[in-house]
């Protein structure tokens, strides 16, 4: 449980809303993730979230008396939002909705039983609550046993659970990689009886909940339920009937690169995607512009990378100018993106091999900044050569072919070079 240091900051922020509450002759309940990540001695995280047997109607008034701002946008749902300070609220009446099938939205019934509401939540570690101000965790579903024993259970028929908010089941493959909480085979039945049910949820909200995943930092048991349970092939369709290995153990291995979850994505779609085939599922998923450019950009480094390796693999021994060349290739074409196609071909099986791997690391460590960009722009050439135009463009990708044959170049050397190269078109 919270510690008693942990006890007095929570007080500190909201005793005098709890009393409001108790003197009201309400019950007053802390729900949600704050009460599971207590109860794992991770002291007080996430946001503050309470039930009460109070209406709506009652809960504006009591919140009123004791916060800054007070929002009911969520009235409809039973929910009340408040603010004092730099502490923010949700309160909400007990509820025991049903839904519409066809639907997310749920038919909103109200009810005075906290251990109903608690029924209609999505595991039993988050199906426990505890009372203010007594402090009596209530725990009706044995929520705490599980935490213990490392199981994801529902606190009420899964398939039930499922079918009114299918998006459970992505949230169980993320408890599942979060919390290192083993699904009952139940639950992975009911999953399996359910996978279509994701269909009446929109993308937007299923793009939310996989980044939520990917951005754990040891994702890959997540992944390995969605694998498991045939969702992985219903979100991302090239895994249908792929013959590859899904690589999820490599996702925990890349927590230390940047865009971490575009990289993910990347070493998810690799084995089954090009670029424009990974454009595509992330499009259909509605991820973000950058997300989608990113992932890409990786798929196409990594491509570059195998391959420039592989050529330069038949010519060991006999052109190390070659592989060189290679690699400063590489560098003015990916440089930001190397380090995760390194780590994206690594996932697949194809690491690069030496002595490219150590000759890329030097061209990098010793030119790469230099390769990335010019000496000298288009202006330049305009006022050395006395051209415009298409010329202009001609002329700097042929001194980018040099830097690349020989290494980066000065503003000096750059302009002699150019002004004999043109003279020799000019004869």
């Amino acid at each position: 449980m919270l510690s008693n240091d942990d006890r007095r900051a929570l007080l500190e922020r909201i005793e005098p809303l709890a009393a409001a509450f108790a003197g009201a002759g309400h019950r007053f309940f802390l729900v949600g993730g704050l009460v599971r990540d207590a109860l794992l001695g991770h002291g007080l995280t996430g946001d503050i979230d309470i039930t009460t047997d109070a209406t709506p109607d009652q809960i504006a008034v009591l919140a009123a008396g004791w916060a800054d701002t007070v929002w009911d946008q969520g009235k409809r749902f039973g929910t009340i939002g408040a603010r004092r300070g730099s502490t923010t609220v949700e309160i909400t009446t007990h509820r025991a909705e049903s839904y519409d099938r066809g639907s997310r939205k749920p038919h909103v019934r109200f009810s005075d039983d906290v251990a109903m509401d608690l029924s209609r939540r999505d595991f039993t570690v988050n199906a426990m609550a505890i009372e203010l101000p007594g402090w009596a965790l209530l725990d009706p579903f044995d929520g705490m046993r599980d935490l213990a024993d490392g199981v994801l259970r529902t606190p009420s028929s899964p398939e039930g659970l499922f079918a009114d908010d299918p998006l459970r089941m992505l949230r169980a493959a993320r408890f599942s990689a979060q919390l290192s909480l083993v699904a009952t085979p139940e639950l992975v039945a009911a999953v399996r009886s359910s996978r279509a049910r994701l269909a009446i949820v929109s993308r937007e909200r299923i793009e939310a909940e996989l980044t939520k995943l990917l951005e754990l930092p040891q994702p890959s048991a997540g992944v390995r339920f969605l694998e498991h349970t045939g969702l992985l092939g219903d979100l991302l369709p090239p895994w249908q009937h792929a013959d590859a290995a899904v690589p999820a153990a490599a996702l925990d291995d890349v927590a230390h690169l940047g865009d971490l979850v575009a990289l993910r994505w990347a070493i998810l779609l690799g084995p089954v995607c090009d670029e424009a085939g990974a454009t595509r599922c992330l499009s259909a998923l509605r991820c973000d512009n950058a997300t989608r450019r990113k992932a890409a950009a990786i798929l196409g480094a990594a491509r570059a990378l195998e391959a420039a390796a592989a050529a330069a693999g038949a010519t060991v021994g006999t052109d190390h100018a070659a592989g060189r060349r290679l690699a400063r290739q590489l560098v003015a074409d990916h440089e930001p993106e190397l380090d995760a196609a390194a780590a994206s071909s690594a996932a697949w099986g194809r690491a690069v091999q030496e002595p490219f791997a150590s000759g890329l690391a030097e061209v990098r460590a010793g030119e790469g900044a230099s390769l990335r960009r010019l000496p000298i722009d288009g202006r330049r050439v305009m006022e050395l050569l006395g051209t415009s135009g298409p010329a202009v463009g001609e002329a700097l990708a042929w001194l980018r072919t040099q830097q690349i044959e020989h290494g980066p170049l000065d503003a000096e050397r750059a302009c002699e070079l150019l002004t004999a190269w043109n003279q020799g078109r000019e004869h």
